[in-house]
């Protein structure tokens, strides 16, 4: 009977140790979040902050539109990439893309 206390003892220190260091592991990794902020602040430690400046109106950018012609094409290229990467789904109308090119010279 005293081996099987014995034996007890040893396996709750065991599990309860291996807990412990579980539960600091994972407190240590939930630290890692403000690594990122204290490597920025030691970083900008001896800089001065720059001044900050108001956006007007007239600072903004304009927006650009799109011309329903570049918007259809854009439509197109973006359904012809996603039946091409769903090969083994067919589609009711057989659409086969056997190739995507670029049309013009303008880049995205």
């Amino acid at each position: 009977m005293e081996h099987m206390t014995t034996a007890l003892a040893n396996t709750l220190m065991g599990m309860g140790t291996v807990f412990v260091m579980l539960i600091f592991i994972s407190l240590l990794i939930s630290l890692f979040v403000y690594i990122p902020k204290l490597e920025e602040k030691i970083k900008n430690a001896g800089k001065k902050p720059e001044p900050v400046q108001e956006i007007t109106k007239e600072q903004k950018q304009p927006v650009v539109e799109v011309s329903q012609e570049e918007d259809e094409q854009l439509i197109a290229v973006i359904t012809a990439a996603i039946m091409a990467s769903a090969k083994d789904v067919t589609s009711e109308d057989k659409l086969v893309v056997r190739s995507i090119h670029r049309v013009g010279g303008r880049r995205a």
